[in-house]
């Protein structure tokens, strides 16, 4: 007998016909932030969440206490050198944002604060988003959100008065900053809400981007407008300036799609003026690869593309004659990473998910020199086309972080730490990391990394955390996490992450191969790598829990759906869970380039087939879960997990579960958090894991 019961969730008699299909949407004021039904619904949750735990509250405070003491070790970026000064990002451990700091010396000694987001709000819910130099280097613009959201606000910072400008610039979205000279910058806005909307609660569809270009010392409303793409209004654009001040590109993109157009004008010395367009010339107007710019010389544009070449390569484009000719050739694995510095290209190849970094030379590119560095992921590389200081980040599972520096003209010889992120009470010896490769269903082989204690035996009774993602050409590669620390020596757990179809991981065709209609290859690579890892016995169904976010999340609460018995616990957090209407919220519509459109017949069939809040059966004994959301997520917003969720209670108010959600109040999609709320979310979610997993003791 349950020891507690769900909350009554009002149920509509709303329906909705799609494709000739009547879908029933009895939760439909969960999906209105504003009403008094949703905000009734969050109170409850988040009630029940904490009456679940309330007897484990002292296995919270443990968790906290052990994420908080692994987290609490000064962390650093990569190091960039402008005007005098080198500049980076430190945390000294637990601040909720990191600090950009800067020093008169390159090993980073002696620093002063340039600017302290912690400063920006009393909850450390202000995060820095992009940032942006000028040519001179007495100027540096930077965008902020609050709580969470997607929306930014631009600023301006005199790099010798350490004082902000009066220039202020709102209603951006999705936008880096791209200066012209030091005239002014341009980026990419969206319409300001109507009065009284919030920021980060609307659900409204995000369209009608444009950029736009702001002149230092004016006004926005003075702001000129350059291009938008009115016959596509969900397209999304972005705007860069060339390393030699002469041209604009304009970059569009149809959703998540990974391919783009690309648009090129010439730029007057003073900057583009209102009544006086811009002319573009339209040098890639055709959907035929992803394109991004590297640098220029003259009109020859160095350009990497995935046109022919799913795992990238590496051209000359002239921008007059349109003539295109490889620089660096397509290879066996993904190029992750491209830059130009002087006459030297740096790339990273992710070869069988591990970085792996080279330079070549501009003049030769056949030749080339594997640059000495830890195995792991690139976290970070800092250049530019015209400074011969280059800096690079490396962390993985076991390695917190690293960060060198190096001449590009003589990087053997120069290349030094620049920093150590050390975990006190952290040692690697402790701990194993391996990668395997199982089959699924259809015959592919998969990747996995296996992380555990050294020396644990493998009899099946360990508590297993699977993660994944999945989607949009996304990479999960190695990376450190206090958290999984824990639960990997605190809780003698086991934890495996399976580069599954979808990603990036080996280029456009695994990303293709678990998209659209390939979307079950997702679930049931996952599924694989759960039988594969319960076979070897890293866990048993009773010790298997799996974890996932955003993608992720819609990843977990399909398996869930599909496999609920292979599984005792799931952690969904911000997941797309109502693939029949996510197109219609903020910025979903983008997200048709991996899931198709709802509103086309052919892909409705496939969607649902998976859709988690529809592929929910009563009666069927599913195991714990708990969605995890923020009440500002504006990304994948919340009435995803609200109704999920409600569901799921709904269906089985008696069997199996519990069914519960985690509300953040003042918390977004996940970029920018605070560092104490993603700490106490850990020690939550970990609490639950070892709850519904009946860890009964910490070591």
């Amino acid at each position: 007998m349950r020891r507690f019961t769900y909350p009554a969730v009002q149920r509509a008699a709303a329906e909705y016909v799609l494709h000739g299909k009547t879908i029933v949407e009895p939760y439909i004021a969960l999906e209105d932030p504003s009403s008094t039904e949703c905000k009734q619904y969050v109170d409850d949750q988040n009630a029940l969440f904490e009456n679940y735990l309330a007897d484990r509250s002292e296995t919270r405070k443990v968790l906290f206490e052990k994420i908080s003491q692994l987290q609490d070790y000064p962390r650093h970026s990569t190091v960039g050198k402008r005007h005098d000064k080198f500049y980076f990002y430190h945390n000294s451990g637990l601040q909720n944002q990191s600090v950009y700091m800067r020093s008169n010396s390159i090993s980073g000694d002696a620093p002063e604060v340039f600017l302290d987001p912690n400063t920006l709000s009393a909850d450390g819910t202000t995060a820095l988003k992009s940032a942006s130099w000028n040519d001179s280097e007495t100027l540096w613009a930077y965008s902020v959100s609050e709580k969470g959201s997607d929306w930014q606000t631009i600023y301006v910072r005199d790099a010798q008065r350490l004082t902000d400008l009066a220039d202020k610039i709102d209603w951006v979205k999705f936008s880096g900053i791209a200066w012209l000279r030091d005239v002014g910058f341009f980026y990419t806005r969206y319409p300001a809400l109507a009065e009284g909307q919030e920021k980060g609660a609307e659900t409204d569809t995000a369209q009608d981007a444009a950029v736009y270009f702001h002149r230092i010392g004016t006004s926005q409303s003075d702001d000129v407008f350059i291009v938008n793409e009115p016959e596509h209004r969900t397209w999304s654009l972005g705007a860069e300036v060339t390393d030699s001040n002469r041209h604009l590109i304009v970059t569009l993109h149809d959703g998540c799609e990974t391919k783009n157009l690309m648009w090129v004008a010439d730029l007057p010395e003073e900057g583009p003026v209102a009544g006086t367009p811009l002319k573009f010339e339209k040098i890639i107007n055709e959907f035929v690869g992803d394109y991004s710019y590297l640098g220029n010389d003259g009109d020859n544009f160095y350009l990497s593309t995935t046109k022919n070449a799913p795992k990238k390569k590496i051209v000359n484009f002239n921008i007059r004659t349109l003539e295109e000719t490889d620089i660096v050739a397509e290879r066996a694995s993904v190029l992750s990473f491209a830059s130009l510095v002087k006459d030297t290209i740096i790339v990273a190849y992710l070869e069988d998910v591990k970085d792996v970094v080279y330079l070549l030379p501009l003049s030769n590119p056949t030749e080339q020199l594997k640059l000495p560095l830890p195995i792991g992921t690139v976290e970070a590389i800092s250049c530019h086309r015209k400074k011969p200081l280059v800096s690079i980040k490396i962390t993985s599972f076991l390695l917190p972080g690293r960060s060198y520096t190096f001449d590009i003209a003589d990087p053997l010889t120069t290349l030094a730490v620049f920093k150590d992120d050390v975990s006190a009470g952290f040692d690697p010896n402790m701990f194993e990391t391996k990668q395997v490769f199982y089959t699924s269903n259809d015959g592919t082989k998969i990747p996995m990394f296996i992380l555990h204690r050294a020396g644990l035996t493998l009899d099946g009774s360990s508590p297993l955390l699977v993660y994944g993602y999945g989607g949009f050409n996304i990479s999960l590669t190695p990376g450190f996490s206090p958290s999984r620390i824990v639960f990997l020596n605190d809780m003698n757990g086991v934890i495996a992450i399976p580069n599954i179809r979808g990603g990036g991981e080996y280029g456009q065709e695994w990303h293709d191969g678990g998209r659209r209609a390939n979307k079950q290859n997702c679930f049931t690579d996952f599924i694989a790598a759960i039988k594969f890892l319960q076979g070897e016995g890293y866990g048993s169904p009773s010790t298997t829990a799996i974890m996932g976010g955003s993608n992720g999340g819609l990843l977990v609460a399909a398996v869930t759906n599909q496999a609920p018995e292979l599984l005792a616990s799931v952690v969904c957090q911000v997941g797309v869970l109502d693939m029949y209407k996510f197109h219609k919220f903020t910025i979903g519509h983008a997200w048709r380039s991996d899931y198709g459109d709802p509103d086309v017949a052919e892909d409705f069939a496939v969607l649902e087939k998976y859709s988690p809040i529809h592929n929910i059966v009563p009666g069927t004994k599913y195991p714990a879960v708990v969605v995890v959301t923020g009440d500002h997520d504006d990304r994948v917003v919340p009435l995803h997990s609200h109704k999920y969720v409600a569901t799921m209670q709904h269906a089985n108010p008696e069997l199996g579960g519990p069914f519960l959600s985690r509300i953040e109040v003042a918390a977004g999609h996940g970029a920018g958090k605070p560092t104490s709320k993603r700490i106490q979310e850990a020690a939550d979610t970990y609490a639950f894991l070892a709850k519904s997993l009946d860890v009964k003791s910490f070591a």
